[in-house]
């Protein structure tokens, strides 16, 4: 039995995944698969791979995606990123709804049927298994609450955020930016 041909867009050839924004910046070596939707002033840093075959991954304006993190998922499980959040260098986020304004460690792994509830952190190298409240600082094997989050902290992840959408102008300045639909650099 044959499977039916997959469209894979990695970035470089001469079409793109669906749904990506204009002021989105995408790295020239992150790979984007299949039905992956990027909103206004998301940015994907090198090597990132979004992996959308199975399953649709969805990135909330003005989000990151650092290099070498892997967002997947399986069937009819999408992997879903809010507004306002960056996911860490090497970071994996499988099946899993991260709510807006957090910042998710590096190489932390979220796992499928996870929320990350919003304005939340995950530390660095969390392996998380069930789903964190809003506000909260969760670390560890597998990762637990800490404790709540002040107001000024959930701020600063917020803005940690916009550190990386000025970043993402500055890298698209000097090495260009995917135009959507074309897949020409700008």
């Amino acid at each position: 039995m044959q499977r039916e041909k997959q469209d894979t867009w990695p970035i470089g050839l001469d079409r793109q995944p669906t749904g990506v924004d204009e002021a989105a910046f995408i790295a020239a070596n992150a790979i984007l698969i299949g039905d992956v939707h990027l909103s206004e002033a998301v940015s994907i840093w090198y090597g990132a791979i979004l992996r959308g075959d199975l399953s649709p991954i969805v990135i909330g304006r003005r989000s990151n995606i650092q290099d070498g993190a892997i967002l997947h998922g399986d069937p009819g499980q999408p992997t879903l990123v809010g507004e306002e959040v960056t996911v860490g260098h090497r970071a994996v986020i499988h099946s899993a709804h991260i709510e807006g304004g957090c910042l998710i460690g590096i190489g932390a792994i979220i796992l499928n049927g996870v929320t990350i509830g919003a304005g939340s952190m995950v530390g660095a190298g969390a392996v998380v298994t069930r789903s964190v409240p809003p506000h909260s600082l969760a670390a560890g094997i597998p990762a637990k609450v800490i404790r709540t989050l002040t107001e000024e902290e959930v701020k600063q992840l917020r803005l940690h955020a916009q550190h990386y959408v000025d970043l993402a102008l500055q890298h698209a300045s000097r090495f260009g930016r995917w135009s959507r639909g074309s897949g020409e650099r700008l």
